[in-house]
């Protein structure tokens, strides 16, 4: 294969992988908490043992290596409902229980079940500074939401909110659309990071942190790749057609 059908073929797959990262920003758009993901790409030289000059025999190309994340804060939008918290601060997370341990969210759409247990709306227990899942009861009134997350109602305090922050937000690992988890060394992870507790992290009660997905911004991206695969394509299409020609005509001049 000719070594511009090499480099054609590679932008392809990363722009592939570039549409498949704005889809899933965009499909995100409107979810609470989301935060968007970026790619990050490399030079990669590829061997090309059959090129007929050495100067041809290594290839430069561009590889998708990762992803990471943009931990910025995204819009505070006010709901007026007392169980919706949003976290002003970046790179902090509330701490809720899963059926495969404790997970990290920044989406604070919390609600009551039933039973009066503090859930997410995935129906995941929230966790307290303790460890411990909160309770409400039916006598109880207003509820109040303090800033360093403390929980209180009309007839005294609930608990305080568990508000963690690490020490390296982009090895978290994601494992739902607002869902998070610590790398540890007992899950096989190459990788641990340290997860603390944050005294007072400027909780906002009565509101929601919506996405920092920038919609505008990612479909002028999204039409741009879209543009430029079309684009390689015909540079493709044109360089086979050249070389059908070239064949065809040393097939002329042998007969």
């Amino acid at each position: 294969m000719e070594n511009i059908s090499y480099i054609a073929l590679s932008r392809q797959k990363t722009l592939r992988s570039m549409m498949n990262n704005i889809s899933q920003n965009l499909a995100n758009m409107n979810t609470t908490g989301y935060k968007e993901e970026r790619m990050m790409f490399t030079d990669w030289i590829a061997k090309n043992k059959d090129a007929p000059f050495r100067g041809e025999r290594e290839i430069s190309l561009v590889q998708d290596i990762s992803q990471y994340r943009n931990t910025t804060v995204g819009n505070i939008e006010h709901t007026d409902r007392p169980l919706d918290v949003a976290l002003s601060q970046p790179d902090m997370f509330f701490a809720v229980e899963t059926p495969t341990g404790v997970q990290y969210t920044r989406n604070g759409n919390f609600t009551l079940d039933p039973g009066g247990q503090l859930i997410t709306n995935d129906g995941y227990p929230v966790l307290s500074d303790a460890g411990q899942p909160m309770f409400f009861n039916q006598a109880d009134g207003q509820i109040e939401i303090k800033g360093d997350g403390t929980v209180s109602t009309d007839i005294g305090q609930i608990g305080k909110l568990q508000v963690i922050t690490v020490d390296n937000v982009q090895r978290m690992i994601v494992t739902g659309n607002t869902l998070y988890r610590a790398p540890n060394e007992q899950a096989g992870d190459d990788e641990e990071i340290a997860v603390q507790q944050v005294e007072n992290p400027g909780i906002v009660q009565g509101a929601l942190e919506k996405s920092n997905v920038n919609p505008i911004s990612a479909m002028t991206q999204m039409i741009d790749v879209l543009r430029t695969y079309q684009s390689v394509t015909r540079s493709l299409e044109s360089e086979n057609e050249r070389m059908r020609n070239m064949i065809s005509k040393l097939g002329d001049v042998r007969a």
